[in-house]
Order: C-alpha cells, then structure tokens, then sequence
C-alpha cells in the first residue's frame, strides 16, 4: 500500500481509546501526524510509527520510549500526551495535544531573521522546556528550528518544542555509545564523538538563537560532513562581524551558549536563561529612553532681551498686540522720531551759519 492511499485509508478510522482520526498533517522519518478527535470532540495529533519501521526493534522501542518521556516532562512549552498504546494492525500510536502556529524553520525562511526582542523570548521558552527535561533528566540531543513550533508573532511569542525521539535520559539511552545523533548545524561540538549531557542542549539553544538573529547559523556547508569539520576543527563568525548593530553584550552571551568546549559553556539552560533574561532587561532600559519633562502651561520659559526696550520679555506672559496695546514697532518708531528732530535741528544751525558768514 502506497503512502498516499495510507493516508487516504486511515482518515475517519477510529484508534483504541475512541480517538478518532480527521485529517492529514504531515509526516517524519519515524512517524506519520495526523489530526484527530477526542471522544468528547478534543481537536488532538496522533502520531503512527511507519508500518515499515514495526519490524526494526530500536525504532519502536524509541518510539514508545518517546511518549514516556513526553509524560514525564512538566512544562507548558512541551506538548502533552493524551494517550497511547497500538491499533489493529500492531502499529504504536502517541495521542498528543494538538500544537497551533508555525515551525522556527518556516518563520526563519520566511523572514531570514527573528526580531531581537522576539528572537529573546522565543530562546528563554526553549530554555524553559529544557529546564523542565532535564530536571526529569532527559537531553533533548536535537535541537534545531524544525522542533520548534512558535504562535503568536509577533506580539506574545508562544513555544513548543517537539520530536523527543533521539532523546537521552540518565537511565536509558536511545542509541549506542558513539553513534552521532543530531543536526550538524545546531549539535555541540562533543556530541560529533557521541558524548551527550544537558550541555549540548544549551548549545543547540545558541545554535538557533545565533540562527534567529544572524539569518545563519554557527556553521555552513553542503553535506552534512563538511558542516562536522568545521564544527570541530573552525571558529564560527563572531556575531558582531555579521550584525555590527548587536550589542556587545549580547554577543557575548552567544559565544559563550556556542563555546566549543563545555567548559567555557553555560553549565545549564538555567544559566543560559538567567543570561537571557538579563539581555531582555538591559533592552528593555535602553527603550526607555529618559527625557526631561515639559514645561507646566503657565511656566514663563526666558528668551534673548529685546534689542530695543529696557527689559527682557518673557514669552507666554506677554500680552498679544491688539488696538488698546502698544504694538511692537512702538519702540523703534519713537527712536526714528529723535532722529528727525535732530535733523532738523543740524539744519538750522547750518542755515544759520551760511547767513551770519554771508552778511560779514
């Protein structure tokens, strides 16, 4: 049966637990998502492991591992699960709460980058999930945009964060030793040699934080191996080099979530949001930019002195010219007026010397 005519076949079928299947979501490489109903009409997503993938052992253990994991973890940025268990036909199912908005991974190709103050909140969400695992002592291991669901842009950010499924916790592992899991692109350094602790989540969070803000993330490459190399033998770009309008201390808070070695890392998602939330209130400071408050109605504000006139004016006590006021050419015309009569005056007494020089 081909994938298409599954989905086809599946959609109006009725899993054990009354969940009722409606619709088509998407697929994964472990899994197909579809959207489903409650038995009391609850819009829900069901998630069905491939029905090729039933015979691989690890596969379907992972898979059911998964749910465990989802339900031990107490966090509003982590989907819930609703239930569990296999159809008629042997197939593991999960029943999780239906997460609304758009993947990291559309909005960044959408736009190329997250606004800084968004961009903010979106990785203190994520730090806050990843608070929530590892306090239960699960490591995501798979942090990368395409995890993480984001509604309500741009006003009130709202996260989850998805796919446990290559997850770790501190009884069981997944995988075995040495097997690399992750996104090249978003992994930490160590996790290229197999190692996992909650320190590679924190990079993974600077990873992406790196990716919102600078439209790239730490290291490029064609193929996944190159991107390795690079991940383990080059220093990213600074992040001021590519966006020389970050702050200085917010690029400092990058390098240090994206440190090669974990010793120079954040030692948790803790510390990394205790770093975050410290960007949030320094942002928020420099918005509120400081200004002198402006003057009362009635408060005179003083002016340059008149050139003409016995005493500075102040503006707004000054009465505005009207017939029963001197106007404010009163003063330069009485001063025109002196000269004329001082004219008149030289006139005379030259007059009267040109008489008396004329008569001698």
């Amino acid at each position: 049966m081909s994938g298409g005519d599954e989905e086809v076949e599946l959609v109006g079928a009725t899993l054990p637990g009354g969940w009722r299947i409606v619709g088509f979501i998407g697929e994964g490489a472990m899994a197909r998502v579809y959207e489903g109903r409650g038995a009391d009409g609850t819009a829900v997503a069901v998630k069905l492991l491939h029905r090729a993938l039933l015979k691989q052992a690890d596969v379907a253990f992972r898979f059911r591992r998964e749910a465990e994991l989802l339900e031990a973890i107490d966090s509003p940025h982590v989907p819930k699960v609703l239930g569990r268990g296999r159809d008629e036909t042997g197939r593991f199912f999960q029943v999780l709460e239906l997460v609304h908005g758009e993947s990291l991974h559309e909005v960044l190709s959408d736009r190329g980058t997250v606004p800084y103050g968004q961009a903010l909140e979106i990785a203190l969400q994520i730090c806050a999930a990843l608070k929530a695992a590892h306090a239960a002592g699960i490591v995501h291991r798979d942090l990368k945009p395409e995890n993480v669901v984001v509604s309500g842009l741009p006003d009130r950010p709202a996260v989850k964060l998805l796919d446990f499924s290559v997850s770790k916790d501190e009884n069981l592992s997944f995988t075995k030793t040495g097997v690399i899991l992750g996104t090249p692109s978003y992994m930490a350094p160590e996790q290229a040699h197999g190692e996992s602790s909650p320190q590679v989540d924190v990079y993974g969070v600077g990873a992406i934080l790196y990716d919102m803000l600078l439209g790239r993330p730490p290291h490029l490459g064609d193929v996944p191996g190159k991107v390795l190399a690079a991940l383990l033998t080059e220093a990213p770009p600074t992040p001021r080099s590519l966006a020389p309008h970050l702050s200085r201390d917010a690029e400092a808070v990058l390098l240090k979530a994206i440190a090669r070695s974990p010793r120079d890392r954040y030692a948790s998602a803790v510390e990394l949001a205790a770093a975050l939330e410290g960007l949030i209130a320094d942002s928020d400071r420099r918005s509120a930019v400081a200004t002198d408050p402006p003057p009362a109605p009635d408060a005179p504000v003083l002016v340059e002195p008149l050139l003409v006139g016995p005493t500075p004016e102040v503006r707004g006590t000054t009465p505005r010219p009207n017939e029963e006021t001197s106007g404010p050419f009163e003063q330069p015309l009485a001063r025109s007026r002196s000269w004329v009569w001082l004219v008149v005056g030289v006139a005379i007494v030259v007059a009267t010397i040109v008489i008396l020089a004329a008569r001698a």
